[in-house]
């Protein structure tokens, strides 16, 4: 009895600088790859969650951007990163879900450690003031009889638009564009006939009266225009969704994985984050792991066949 006190006794002391190890981690900076560049609302939210969750892990966490690709620039760095939690990353169902089917990638969704998510993004369809349609089924029922435009940076904006054409028998011709501001333009100058987009590129234009937006592609309502129905509210059950949430490469160890979901979920209720996502356009939306990656698989299964249907997706 008493040998077998000593040995549990000196297993205990064996193990006790082991548990405090990791109870320390981390024991330096952790860097946080932007996949788009500095200013976008990615950006400014990936840097209002770190600087939350820089506190309660206790270590300067370094915000780096590399945009490019499609969003899969940054998201390959990721996946090439030494699986030690120092270096992980934010993405959403663009580079992991979309981007895939259309580029040449060195990853899939097998090559993460997945960890929260933490906001998702809003859109929008809107048309100039001067433009004849009042309601979304004034511009699908026009569709119908004539083909018509609309301006977006990409997906999952424009599959929103293939998705109402596919359900009401509607002809939307997407017309591709640099970025969000570009689309705007576009629509106010009449050159397209309709943008979907993000808050941020258009509520400048709606909040003028230049723009009037026709509904909400998200799942509520725009907190600026609450009396303009969803899609969905307006009998055409289409969403338009895409997410924010964090990743680093796959093997990571599993301890502290659970330290970086800990810290990054705490960090995610932070009020301060949620007045951030809010003028940037997005909302917070709190996924576990487990949740983020079952979203981003079934948008990525979800997405191939849209993306093929509407000649987007790369030749194997």
């Amino acid at each position: 009895m008493q040998r077998r006190t000593l040995l549990a006794a000196g297993a205990a002391v064996i193990a006790a600088p082991q548990i405090a190890r990791a109870a320390a981690w981390p024991e330096r900076e952790i860097t946080v790859i932007v996949q788009y560049g500095a200013g976008g609302s990615t950006d400014v939210s990936t840097r209002a969650i770190a600087s939350e969750a820089e506190k309660i892990l206790g270590v300067p966490v370094q915000i780096v951007n590399r945009p490019g690709g499609q969003g899969t620039v940054g998201v390959q760095q990721i996946a090439a990163a030494r699986p030690d939690g120092y270096t992980i990353g934010t993405t959403g169902l663009a580079g992991l879900a979309i981007a895939p089917h259309m580029l040449d990638v060195s990853y899939t969704n097998d090559s993460f450690t997945f960890l929260p998510s933490f906001a998702r993004y809003l859109y929008g369809i809107a048309v100039r003031a001067e433009s004849p349609h009042q309601t979304i089924q004034d511009l699908v029922n026009a569709a119908k009889t004539r083909r018509t435009t609309f301006g977006a940076t990409g997906a999952p904006n424009n599959i929103g638009m293939f998705d109402i054409a596919r359900l009401t028998g509607a002809r939307f011709q997407f017309v591709p564009f640099g970025s969000g501001a570009e689309a705007v333009t576009a629509a106010l100058g009449g050159h397209v006939d309709a943008v979907i987009q993000n808050p941020p590129e258009m509520l400048p234009a709606l909040q003028s009266g230049r723009l009037r937006l026709l509904a909400s592609g998200s799942a509520q309502r725009w907190k600026e225009f609450p009396n303009v129905p969803t899609l969905r509210e307006q009998g055409i059950d289409v969403l338009v969704d895409s997410m924010i949430g964090l990743i680093g490469p796959k093997g990571i160890p599993e301890d502290r994985a659970a330290i970086l979901t800990r810290a990054f979920t705490e960090a995610a209720q932070k009020p301060a984050l949620g007045e951030i996502l809010e003028r940037f356009g997005m909302v917070s939306s709190l996924m576990t792991p487990q949740q983020f990656e079952q979203s981003v698989r079934e948008a990525h299964d979800r997405f191939g066949p849209q993306l093929r249907e509407a000649g987007l997706a790369r030749r194997r």
